[in-house]
């Protein structure tokens, strides 16, 4: 068929190929909490809870999302050289709360750990539209000039995490944590190719009736060759529509370490093991043959290291940093190709952050982050694409009371851009296609804690 494959709708907002580490609204507004203190060390470093007072803590917060996604492809023949999708998710929730008491500390964490938005396009791919495309120089020697065709494609992806653990004190400075979380997968694919014309002499007219039309015309030698080509033709130009969804479940052990030695330095380390997939295949309407009822396909989730230290410079100004380092050579992400053909290197992510207190109540933030992705170009197409960024974070904590902190985040995201040459194997050769992003995030956030005497 020539709506041939669907797109996952990979959303990564921060984080590796398939991870989002974009897990707090703190985050959102500081970017490095590998060595957090807060309650969002549920997520970034569970060893640390234990540093809490005796009480109960509850975190509640979401994130609206918002990605434009261009890829641009230089084959002439393309009416659209300009494709663009657009991402909007307007709930990505993250629940967290701790019980601690003396040296344990009990920990449940609720967060999209991966996908999480939906992207769509109005005018397909490239990949969907350079078949079509090359029925134009393919029967132009019959008159054909132009083409048209409908074409709208959505996905949507989201893989949420229920996370259980419990932190532990050794010494008053070394803790540990261990735990687990149970991850739930399900991507959804919406979408249609109809409509597929030709200009010719006589108008518009799909390309198979167009040949049937002009045979009899044609030298008898010839005649056999144009219906045949005309039969072909029917097949490669039949409406195609999907409608298909696919869903999986797994679990994820995690480890973690603290190192508090004074009241102004600590340092986290968290160790996620890799979190195997197999989505199962629930098709209602598959046009293009990619989606068989009841197939399975994997979709791992990679292994994560993550290690981050914080330090208070002085009694208003904490600076942290973290790196997150995700091994994506080790884990099946369902390619057409092995791993060792399509990944170089693993992905880096490098975090930067400050805080400072305007005054007891009030905290502003900033935050920086840089992703390094591994990828080669055997990896990218239009279908999925992983890309470096810069990321800039910045907003702030307000302490409503001594128990309840409201914080505010903003996220931009720049993509750095990736070209390569593919060739979709329609007798057309190859092309440069170049593939850029950019993505707004906004967040909002609630912090509770009960002590307890």
């Amino acid at each position: 068929m020539l709506m041939a494959a669907v797109l996952l709708s990979s959303a990564a907002y921060a984080g590796g190929i398939m991870t989002n580490t974009n897990q707090s609204a703190s985050y959102v507004r500081m970017l490095a909490r590998d060595a957090s203190l807060g309650i969002d060390a549920v997520y970034f470093n569970p060893a640390g809870l234990t540093s809490f007072n005796n009480g109960f803590y509850l975190s509640l917060s979401n994130q609206t999302v918002m990605q434009n996604r261009e890829i641009t492809n230089e084959n002439p023949l393309l009416k659209n050289s300009v494709y663009e999708g657009k991402v909007f998710a307007p709930l990505f929730p993250s629940v967290y709360a701790v019980y601690k008491y003396d040296k344990l500390a009990f920990s449940f964490g609720f967060n999209p750990v991966g996908g999480g938005g939906g992207a769509e396009y109005e005018r397909g791919l490239p990949s969907f539209e350079t078949p079509i495309a090359s029925l134009v120089p393919l029967l132009s020697p019959f008159g054909v000039t132009d083409y048209r065709n409908d074409v709208f494609f959505e996905g949507s992806s989201i893989f949420f995490g229920a996370q259980l653990g419990v932190s532990y004190a050794l010494t008053d400075m070394i803790s540990v944590f261990g735990g687990g979380r149970y991850v739930m997968a399900n991507n959804t694919y919406s979408g249609y190719l109809r409509n597929i014309e030709v200009s010719t002499p006589f108008g518009w007219m799909k390309p198979g009736d167009y040949l049937r039309a002009i045979a009899p015309g044609a030298p008898p030698a010839q005649q056999p060759v144009i219906l045949g080509t005309a039969a072909v033709i029917d097949e490669q130009t039949a409406d195609a529509e999907v409608d298909a969804k696919q869903s999986g479940s797994g679990f994820t052990p995690i480890i973690g370490f603290s190192f508090k030695p004074s009241d102004r330095f600590n340092v986290g380390i968290k160790y996620e093991f890799i979190t195997k997939l197999e989505l199962e295949n629930e098709t209602t309407v598959d046009g293009t043959g990619m989606f068989p009822d009841g197939a399975k396909t994997n979709n791992d989730m990679p292994a994560m290291l993550s290690v981050g230290a914080a330090f208070k410079a002085t009694p208003k100004l904490n600076i942290a940093g973290g790196v997150h380092y995700f091994f994506d050579k080790s884990a099946d992400y369902g390619k057409s190709l092995p791993n060792d053909q399509v990944i170089d290197d693993n992905y880096l992510e490098f975090a930067l952050g400050f805080e400072y207190n305007l005054s007891p109540e009030f905290l502003v933030s900033l935050g920086y982050l840089r992703t390094q992705t591994g990828v080669n170009e055997k990896y990218q197409s239009d279908l999925s694409h992983s890309l470096n960024t810069n990321s800039i974070g910045l907003g702030g904590q307000y302490s409503i009371t001594n128990n309840i902190a409201l914080n505010l985040g903003f996220l931009y995201t720049m993509y750095e851009g990736d070209e390569i040459t593919i060739n979709y194997g329609t007798g057309i050769g190859e092309h440069k296609e170049s593939y850029i992003r950019n993505n707004m995030v906004f967040a909002l956030g609630i912090d509770f804690k009960i002590p307890v005497r």
